[in-house]
């Protein structure tokens, strides 16, 4: 029940990738355009060397343009403090983060990886190619806007589609939400919230420090995903990662409590007027009040109406949960920019993801049944 796209990647994204099943992965070939012209004055500084002023200059454009959280210095401090190097490409058309492996660089953001102003899609093809030229690693930008992913494929980046996106239309302050719930689901939904509420479950809105991320990792350390590999102890960090950005309050932890026991969490970043919900899990043993369904409906509601939220994101692909909450779902596309054959491996290695978590949600059954 969270919202993770990358199992193995330090930044979230919040459930592992859903999809369409393989055949519709194919990866776009390059195609043979003539590259972007240069981006003039492009700087590729390791994140610990960055000057105050650039430093500076990266926040002022944060706090003028940032949509999303993954676009701050913040945000790529908490990778850097979760064990991954990370180098930050600065030109005067954007700023992008990335982690270091040495052949390959990964945008640390999705959906919109450089922080530009809105609506620029043009200017990250020319920022990726700039890099890989500068560079000579491959860029890997996973996830992204399929407005941006188009920009790069007229670059002759390689483009291959993965799950979209879903979001809710907050302008009514979630007042539509549980009716859009139980126009698509069941009356067991009534039942599981009545449930909730007869045996005294509360909760905790907007929680942060490291006291906040301790009932995080307990619930986590008790969830489908710690059996399966894919809680966040167990994946490359990204305990570090949250329990940094909780600790700092650039995320904010809403948990539900069987009186002061954890028993489920969801993580909020709010940029603007844009609430994306990064993660969220449940304690195996609650599992029959669908601890998930309540924090994303009255959770949310509680926490959030009447705070000039727009958009709620839910920061992931398509699931039985989200299925019932969303008001619309936006295309996205994983971005080459390099060696063809790790394109192509990486491709492969996506579209098999996406593939067992679609069949798994095609079949009516949880993201669990994906790592069986």
């Amino acid at each position: 029940m969270t919202a993770t796209d990358r199992p193995t990647e330090p930044h979230p994204g919040t459930d592992p990738p859903r999809a369409a099943p393989a055949a519709r992965h194919r990866p776009a070939p390059a195609r043979a355009a003539p590259p972007p012209g240069p981006v003039h004055d492009l700087r590729i500084v390791d994140l610990d060397a960055l000057t105050p002023a650039q430093e500076g200059a990266w926040t002022t454009a944060y706090r003028r343009h940032g949509t999303r959280l993954q676009q701050s210095p913040g945000y790529a401090r908490a990778v850097r403090a979760a064990g991954h190097r990370v180098v930050v490409a600065l030109a005067p058309d954007g700023i992008a983060a990335f982690t270091d492996e040495g052949a390959v660089l990964t945008a640390v953001c999705d959906d919109e990886p450089v922080l530009t102003e809105h609506g620029q899609a043009e200017r990250l093809a020319r920022l990726v190619t700039a890099v890989h030229r500068a560079t000579g690693a491959s860029v890997y930008l996973p996830l992204v806007a399929a407005a941006h992913a188009e920009s790069c494929a007229r670059a002759g980046c390689t483009v291959w589609r993965r799950p979209p996106n879903s979001l809710i239309d907050w302008s009514r302050d979630g007042a539509d939400l549980w009716e859009r719930a139980l126009a698509r689901g069941s009356s067991q939904l009534r039942r599981k919230r009545r449930l909730v509420e007869r045996d005294g479950l509360t909760l905790r809105p907007g929680t942060s420090g490291a006291g906040a991320f301790a009932h995080v990792l307990a619930v986590d350390d008790r969830s489908w995903k710690a059996r399966q590999g894919q809680s966040m102890r167990l994946r490359g960090g990204q305990d570090a990662l949250y329990g940094h950005l909780v600790d700092t309050g650039a995320v904010t932890a809403a948990l539900l409590l069987d009186g002061e026991r954890p028993v489920a969490f969801r993580l909020d970043a709010r940029v603007g007027d844009r609430l994306t919900s990064l993660k969220w899990s449940y304690d195996e043993n609650y599992r029959r009040y669908s601890p998930g369904l309540y924090l994303l409906t009255e959770g949310l509601r509680q926490e959030w109406a009447g705070r000039g939220v727009r958009t709620v994101d839910l920061h992931g692909s398509p699931d039985a949960l989200k299925d019932l909450l969303h008001s619309e779902r936006v295309p996205r596309a994983d971005v080459w920019c390099g060696a063809a054959d790790r394109a192509a491996l990486r491709a492969r290695e996506r579209a098999d993801l996406d593939a067992r978590v679609a069949s798994a949600h095609e079949a009516g059954k949880g993201l669990r049944h994906a790592f069986d």
